[in-house]
């Protein structure tokens, strides 16, 4: 009687067919940073056959990524190895256990810096002049890096002073609407009198800005000024604080950053201070003659 034999399969088939049939189903930002993610993930385990690779071995690496890596960045990484360990189980039949999910996740600090006017202008006025509107536009809109870069003309609606970014461009994958203010608006009704292409921001070829180009120069910049402690994602972080600073509801941010749920909206609540103070301060009739009345 024949025996049956089963090929074994290693760690660069398994993201591979991941890559093929699962990242394509993902928003276009979380495609490009899952297949970053792959080329390190195959870079470190190049060669391992699936059942070679223990939670002890993913451990003594943990070990060696902690020195270079943030713990956001590891912990997307896992993910990533996670889910496509889950797919080789209960898809593939390729193997039989996720070494992954012995493995704690690294404990994230969630960030929210706001900026300083004073600081900000500081850091505006040291920008290269193609960077200003970019910058400009997003700490107006709360958009997220990808979404600025790969915002086209066919997005915008001028006469509505209106943006609209489809499900599938959204980190979330919930199509966005957000209207514009006197600031975005009077940027890209600039722009729109010297069209360069489909994309909003490009260079005068029509192609657009790449992130890492953008990004890396805004952070320059900050270095520049001695401001390095501020990165492009806080003009994100800055267009919700100051909202909310304003009085903004929170439902209403929550809309337009375009988070999933109130959970990502709910950290910038402390900053509520004037409407927290109003609240409070409507006890103030009822108890206040009986300690030391006046």
């Amino acid at each position: 009687m024949a025996s049956l034999i089963i090929e074994r399969k290693t760690l660069c088939q398994l993201i591979d067919r991941y890559l093929q049939e699962f990242t394509p189903l993902k928003a276009k930002t979380t495609q490009a940073d899952e297949k970053t993610y792959a080329k390190f993930l195959k870079r470190e385990f190049s060669y391992i056959y699936l059942d070679q690779l223990t939670s002890d071995l993913i451990a003594r690496k943990l070990l060696q990524w902690r020195r270079v890596k943030g713990k956001r960045t590891i912990n997307r990484k896992l993910a990533l190895l996670s889910s496509a360990f889950d797919k080789g189980i209960l898809i593939w039949k390729w193997c039989d256990e996720n070494p992954v999910k012995h493995i704690p996740r690294e404990k994230e600090v969630k960030r929210v810096k706001y900026f300083i006017e004073s600081e900000f202008n500081i850091i505006f006025e040291a920008l290269p002049v193609w960077l200003k509107p970019v910058i400009l536009f997003a700490k107006n809109t709360g958009l997220r890096l990808a979404n600025v870069t790969n915002l086209r003309w066919a997005q915008v609606d001028l006469e509505l002073k209106f943006i609209t970014i489809a499900d599938k461009e959204m980190k979330n994958n919930a199509s966005l609407g957000i209207p514009m203010n006197n600031v975005s608006f009077n940027i890209l009704n600039y722009l729109a009198q010297h069209k360069k292409g489909p994309f909003v921001f490009c260079r005068d070829s029509g192609k657009p800005y790449t992130r890492w180009g953008i990004s890396q120069r805004f952070k320059k910049t900050c270095v520049k000024v001695k401001l390095s402690e501020y990165r492009f994602h806080d003009l994100r972080h800055d267009f919700c604080s100051k909202l909310v600073q304003k009085g903004a509801n929170l439902y209403k941010v929550m809309a337009l950053a375009g988070h999933k749920d109130i959970g990502s909206t709910q950290r910038y609540a402390h900053l509520r201070r004037d409407d927290l103070r109003e609240s409070v301060e409507l006890l103030n009739a009822d108890d206040s003659q009986l300690l030391y009345p006046e």
